[in-house]
Order: structure tokens, then sequence, then C-alpha cells
């Protein structure tokens, strides 16, 4: 994961929020924007969105990090509680297999990629598994989000090996390295970020704190 930056809510959802009587019903522009602030990767998995997996005709779920059904009304409508994940059924809709929004439902998780602090409990191991050094919501991006199923591990390690395979045995210097970096935090002409970027940023930084 990496930390989601919001822009203001569209406002076309901003005029559907304030109509008397309104209720949570998506729209193309709330679902654009979402798409846009996170650069068109999943907010949990960091896979590439719009996407199509198997047996689902959903390519994108708008998710409520507080579970809509714990919410009023007007709090089921609240744009910072949004971002917007994958289909969560890369490869199976089988439960065991399905991650991110699709597995959480309406479970409760104590963290979000918006908090700062959250995102800079994580890290990934050479296998590919995202984790958190707090012990609570490493549970949770197990059990709730299903962040470690093999093929995001997979995924996620082929993209780490290919940075590692990049950078070589070489002495790269200071200035080489934030240049990896800004690459995989920004986004490209197109406004998009690069798939699983998280796994490279946290590589990166580790290794820019050795030149410390």
């Amino acid at each position: 994961m990496i930390k989601i930056e919001k822009s203001s809510e569209p406002k076309s959802w901003t005029s559907h929020r304030l109509t008397k009587g309104a209720v949570y019903e998506a729209n193309d522009d709330l679902r654009n924007t979402l798409l846009k602030d996170q650069g068109y990767i999943c907010a949990y998995c960091m896979r590439r969105i719009p996407a199509k997996d198997n047996n689902t005709t959903e390519t994108s779920r708008i998710e409520h990090i507080k579970p809509q059904s714990t919410l009023s009304r007007e709090e089921a409508m609240d744009f910072s509680n949004m971002v917007i994940c994958c289909p969560g059924a890369i490869t199976s809709t089988e439960h065991k297999l399905t991650h991110c929004d699709r597995h959480k439902a309406e479970n409760p998780i104590h963290f979000s990629p918006l908090d700062t602090n959250f995102i800079s409990t994580l890290s990934y191991k050479t296998d590919g598994s995202i984790v958190s050094s707090n012990k609570k919501y490493n549970n949770e991006i197990n059990s709730i989000l299903n962040l470690n199923i093999p093929i995001l591990k997979q995924n996620r390690k082929e993209v780490r090996n290919t940075v590692i395979s990049m950078l070589g045995k070489g002495n790269w210097s200071k200035a080489e390295l934030e240049k990896i970096l800004q690459r995989y935090s920004s986004k490209d002409a197109d406004g998009k970020l690069p798939e699983y970027c998280g796994v490279v940023i946290s590589y990166i930084t580790k290794k820019l704190r050795q030149h410390s």
C-alpha cells in the first residue's frame, strides 16, 4: 500500500450528497475522481485498475474504509471515507482466494491507506509478503484484506526482483536511488502510478537510509 492523497470531491457528488433524502449511489464522476487520486491502482493491493477478474463483471469497487453498514445515511456519502479497489478476484471468487474490498466486506479495519503513520509500519519480505510492524494491523492485512494470497505475493516479488536486478551489484549513489524513488512515486503522463509501486518505494527508501 501507499499513502493516498485525496483531492476534493467532484461537484456532481457534492450536489448528490446535499440533495434531500439522497442515499449512497456511486456515479462515474465519483469513480473517476478516486481512480485519478490513486493513480489507477488499487488502494490495498496496488494492482492496476480498472481490471477484469475471473467470474465477475466488475472492473473496480468503491470501498468504504469504515464499513457502510456502520454509518448513517449522511456518513455513507462522506468522500473522505472512500477509496477505490480492484475487483478482488484475481484468480477466483472463492472466498479464501478473494482479496481487498471483496474479502473485507463489512468487516472493520483499524488502519487506513490515508494515514501516513500506518503506511510507515509496512514492509515487504523477499517472498513478496506485505507485513506491518503493528500486530493488530498485520492480522487484519491477512485475515480481513487477504493481501498475502500466492498470486499477490508473486506479483510483488517480481516487481521487487526487477528493481534489485536493475540495481545489480553497483554502488548506487544517493542521487541515483532518489531518481528511482521519484519514478515509482510519481504518476506518468496518463496519471498512472506503476503497479505495486509501494514495494519499490519501501525497498529504495531502505537503501537511502544506508546513505544517511
